[in-house]
């Protein structure tokens, strides 16, 4: 069968697999690849061409894509379908993400040969906090069976608003006006910040005094943007992958390639605009996915990434079936 329910399912929600050193490895190995390539890249700024995002995008999509082979190897084939799902998960809401992105640099009208650095310095700190959310998460499943009901209702809040976004055009510009405002301000009340770049340094001096950058409070905004949508991404990663390795494996390979398709994303973002459509109906079958767990509703891997492919591929090809007139977005305005 494919849908059945269990006693001990919920019991057994949340699991490890035996994972090789060298899978363990490969996820250090691939951080300090992407921190070489960045470090090279970024010695001199320079605005990211559109091809030239398209060709690291594949390249990172590539690796994720190939790191999945091990796994279904040396673990099991269900660990890999796991990785897949997880990855395709996190990199489909990771657009949203994007998205908020685009609108803070151009509310703080960010240089474009600062995009990639400030970019990157906010991958890094994603990084760093899926860990923490991950392992916080899975330690709560483990102890909790309950709090997966708790995530699956934090999905189906955020598969609503996706889908009052897709309906409305422009809700979710009016919220992350509303929600930078408010962290804008309490940033500017406690941190001694310059409105202003210098270079890329993170720090400068004015008038004596040691004051953070534009650049530096910038990617604090980022940070704490990127914080509120690991709420939503995080549960939705575990919904489908419980295991700790696997989980973090694949926000670890989406999150490295989120640098190059935020420049593809800004590129083609209106002409996919069935895209919001596919996340609200993502985020509403894994609500489902969380709340059934406990009850013992166990829904194999293999129907959510059918699920996932469906939604994905078949937002992709209405957009381009049936392209709407590109909607110009509006700026934030997050004054002092």
């Amino acid at each position: 069968m494919l849908f059945h329910f269990s006693s001990t399912e919920a019991t057994a929600a949340v699991h490890s697999y035996h994972v090789p050193w060298f899978l363990y490895a490969g996820v250090l190995v691939a951080l300090l690849g992407y921190a070489i390539i960045e470090y090279k890249h970024t010695k001199h700024d320079h605005v990211i061409s559109f091809q030239e995002a398209v060709r690291w995008s594949i390249f990172y999509i590539s690796i994720a894509l190939l790191f999945s082979i091990p796994i279904f190897i040396f673990i099991s084939p269900q660990a890999g379908s796991e990785y897949l799902a997880a990855w395709a998960i996190e990199k489909a809401l990771s657009l949203d993400n994007l998205f908020v992105i685009g609108l803070i640099f151009t509310s703080f009208n960010v240089p474009k040969s600062l995009e990639r650095r400030m970019l990157n310095y906010g991958i890094a700190g994603a990084i760093l906090f899926r860990l923490i959310f991950i392992v916080a998460g899975l330690e709560l499943l483990k102890r909790f069976e309950w709090v997966s009901i708790i995530f699956g209702l934090i999905l189906m809040r955020a598969a609503w608003k996706a889908f009052q976004e897709a309906q409305g055009g422009h809700e979710l510009e009016e919220q992350v006006e509303l929600t930078d405002k408010k962290m804008w301000k309490v940033m500017t009340r406690i941190l001694p910040i310059h409105h202003g770049f210098d270079g890329h340094k993170l720090t400068t001096v004015i008038k004596g005094k040691r004051m953070l950058t534009l650049m530096a409070a910038i990617i604090i905004l980022i940070e704490l943007t990127d914080v509120i949508f690991a709420v939503d991404s995080v549960p939705a990663v575990l919904a489908v992958s419980p295991d700790r390795f696997v989980a973090y494996a694949s926000n670890v390979f989406a999150l490295l390639g989120l640098r190059a398709l935020f420049f593809v994303y800004q590129a083609v973002a209106s002409k996919f605009w069935a895209l919001s459509w596919a996340l609200s109906g993502i985020l509403a079958w894994i609500s489902f996915k969380m709340i059934a767990a406990p009850l013992g509703f166990h829904v194999p891997v293999a129907i959510s990434l059918t699920v996932l492919a469906v939604l994905l591929g078949g937002s992709v090809f209405v957009s381009l079936k049936w392209p709407r007139r590109a909607q110009k977005a509006h700026k934030l305005h997050i004054e002092d």
